[in-house]
C-alpha cells in the first residue's frame, strides 16, 4: 500500500500531467481556440499573414511543435504514476526543471511587456513545479529506502 506523501506526489503528478495534455493539445490543434480561451482577438486572416512573413512563420510552427512536445510530456506523466520510484528522473526534469524555466521566462516577460497571459501562464507553471519540488522532498527519505 502507497503512502500519503507518495498519493500527493501522484496527485501533483496527475494534475500536471492533465494540464500539460491540454496545453499541448488545445495549442497544437487550434492556436485560434487557445487564443479565444484567454480573450485574445485573432483576425480573420490572421495564418495568411503568418504563412507570409518570414520570420513569424518559423516561430509559429516551432511554437506548434513545442505544444506537440508539451502534450507528449503529459501522456508521459502517466509513468509515475505507476512506479513512482521508477519514475523519479522524470519528475525531476519534467516536473521541476521545465515548469521552473518556463514559468521564470514567463512571468518576466509577462511583467516585462505588460501581458496577462504570460503571467498567467508562468505563475501556473511556477505552480506545478513548486508542487512537484514539495512532493519529491516529502517523498525523499523513502525513496532512498526503496519505498513506495
Amino acid at each position: 500500500m502507497r503512502s500519503r506523501s507518495t498519493n500527493v506526489l501522484q496527485a501533483v503528478v496527475l494534475i500536471a500531467g492533465m494540464l500539460y495534455l491540454a496545453a499541448g493539445l488545445v495549442f497544437f490543434v487550434s492556436p485560434t481556440l487557445f487564443a479565444g480561451l484567454f480573450g485574445i482577438e485573432v483576425q480573420e486572416d490572421w495564418f495568411n499573414q503568418i504563412k507570409s512573413d518570414s520570420f513569424v512563420a518559423p516561430l509559429f510552427f516551432i511554437a506548434r511543435a513545442f505544444a506537440a512536445t508539451v502534450f507528449a510530456l503529459g501522456a508521459s506523466m502517466v509513468l509515475p504514476l505507476f512506479d513512482p520510484l521508477r519514475y523519479r528522473g522524470l519528475m525531476y526534469f519534467s516536473g521541476v526543471m521545465f515548469p521552473f524555466m518556463a514559468g521564470l521566462l514567463l512571468l518576466v516577460n509577462g511583467f516585462r511587456f505588460e501581458h496577462l497571459v504570460l503571467k498567467v501562464f508562468g505563475g501556473i507553471i511556477l505552480l506545478i513545479g513548486s508542487g512537484f519540488i514539495f512532493g519529491l522532498v516529502i517523498t525523499r527519505r523513502m525513496a532512498q529506502a526503496g519505498e513506495e
